[in-house]
């Protein structure tokens, strides 16, 4: 049975950093930590054959197979001629290693073997000193040394146990879900309330396996309570509101919008039956345990005044009146009535004049008449605005592009005053446009304009023409430069650095 929420998609402006966090951890620890249990297998492997402790606990192994009633490993047949027999000599091959890897087993996994070994070998020093260091390169393994354990509950397992697992399948399964449910409730809640709460789930799931399973030697491991965590916050975060599901029970799937709260029942009853029943290795305890406990911390904390982002819960766009009067204006402007759509997108603007949009807006609707007095005059408001737009880049954008539009469309500018002039030359000489740069500031000098900022700005026009290879052009403002502003400092570096 599956069912996951759908009601929401990622925002990659707002990337959801504390769960991808949380993704990368969980993989480094199974690919560059967990990775290496193999080679520590090996390890243990070689040490119990190459040590003697194959030899010296095969004896004690028989008798506790004979006394529990398993199976016994077939002996092998040391009266065949395996110079002539080949068959045979590969039949005892196999049974050996067969023996071997089973005795192996018993004495890295099984504890009541291992209890046996202590009780019947302990007064051999040199076989308690090779067993102590198998126990020792044994315990190394990563499902040894940070699972959690019903029996030892080390207090560092309780957190270890949350990052690590079991195979390839188990992690791209956990990493997905952790995913699914974790970019919206890190919205929803803030990254640090999400991370606290993601591991207090993950210690609620192990608690509540380590009460179902008090007193054995079981072990759990993974970030399933954890993200089972996730999915209980997020019924309590929607709480009775309709979201959309996707659901695959058996042959049957599809989408279906329900109160959120409905789904809590099935997932905790889905687990219990698991637990009940199921025989598939899957820690249901734990994940009913971060069911409950993810749901009843943020219930609990939403109760007591945690603040959650309802914006995004309830999709609440604050920006749908914006977009209302944007779309009203196309409409306008598709219909052909170029003043009511004007007066629209100038309403708009005034109503919002610090966005960038706004601006782009209005210039999109008087840029269709070019030869307009208002195209002109909207193109000298938006030149004005050249001084502020360092603190809003998407206006310094536009601006941009408008003056290269208006140095193609040529003319006489009348948009291009001397007083906007000087801001606009200055904008573009720092974002280093030299085309309509040229253009603002062969209209200064054709109108004899001695304002404060002409030299910086001949002088930054210079430098940028002489960049782009437009060598004559520098030298013309060079030489503009000396000529009319000799007592600028900027005419000074001009002759310090003139060629002899």
């Amino acid at each position: 049975m599956l069912i996951v929420p759908v009601e929401n998609r990622p925002d990659w402006k707002n990337p959801p950093l504390a769960t991808l966090l949380l993704i990368i951890i969980n993989v480094l620890v199974f690919f560059v930590y967990q990775g290496k249990d193999p080679q520590r297998v090996e390890q243990s492997y070689q040490w119990y054959v190459e040590s003697g402790l194959f030899e010296r606990e095969q004896q004690p192994f028989h008798d506790y197979l004979n006394r529990t009633g398993r199976e016994q490993p077939q002996d092998i047949d040391q009266n065949v001629d395996t110079d002539t027999d080949t068959d045979t000599d590969t039949e005892n091959l196999q049974q050996a290693t067969w023996q071997r890897d089973a005795q192996f087993h018993h004495a890295a996994y099984d504890p009541a073997f291992a209890r046996a070994l202590h009780q019947e070998l302990d007064g051999d020093p040199q076989w308690r000193a090779n067993r102590s260091r198998f126990e020792a390169l044994v315990n190394d393994l990563s499902d040894r040394a940070y699972a959690f354990n019903a029996r030892d509950a080390r207090p560092i397992t309780w957190i270890t146990s949350m990052f690590l697992h079991g195979s390839v399948m188990h992690l791209l399964g956990n990493m997905v879900f952790l995913f699914l449910f974790g970019f919206a409730l890190e919205i929803a809640v803030g990254r640090g309330i999400f991370l606290l709460l993601y591991l207090c789930s993950g210690l609620g799931g192990t608690l509540l396996y380590w009460v179902s399973e008090l007193g054995t030697n079981n072990s759990v491991l993974g970030a399933s309570g954890a993200i089972s965590g996730l999915m209980g916050m997020y019924i309590a975060l929607y709480g009775l509101k309709r979201i959309s599901f996707f659901y695959n029970v058996i042959f049957f799937s599809g989408h279906v919008r329900a109160p959120a709260l409905i789904v809590l029942p099935v997932w905790v009853g889905y687990e219990l039956l698991g637990a009940r029943y199921g025989e598939d290795g899957v820690a249901h305890w734990a994940h009913t345990g971060g069911l409950l406990f993810g749901f009843g911390l943020l219930a609990l904390w939403m109760r007591f005044g945690l603040k959650v982002n309802r914006d995004y819960v309830e999709k609440t766009d604050h920006d749908a009146p914006f977009k209302s009067a944007q779309h009203q204006i196309q409409e306008l402007v598709v219909a052909m009535k170029l003043d009511a759509a004007r007066q629209a997108a100038e309403r708009l603007l005034k109503a919002h004049p610090r966005d960038a949009r706004a601006w782009r807006t209005w210039y999109g609707v008087v840029k269709i008449s070019p030869s307009s007095r208002e195209y002109h005059r909207a193109v000298h408001i938006l030149f004005k605005q050249a001084g502020n737009t360092p603190r809003y880049p998407a206006l310094q954008t536009l601006i941009e592009e408008v003056a290269h539009e208006y140095v193609r469309i040529g003319g006489d500018a009348p948009a291009l005053t001397e007083s906007v002039s000087l801001v606009l030359a200055q904008r573009l000489g720092r974002v280093e446009h030299i085309k309509p740069l040229a253009f603002v500031v062969d209209r200064l000098l054709a109108s004899q304009c001695r304002q404060e900022a002409m030299p910086r700005i001949l002088q930054a026009a210079a430098n940028l023409s002489a960049k782009a290879a437009l060598t004559a052009q520098a030298h013309r403002y060079r030489e503009q430069l000396r000529a009319r502003f000799p007592d600028s400092e900027e005419a000074r570096q001009v002759a310090a650095h003139a060629p002899g």
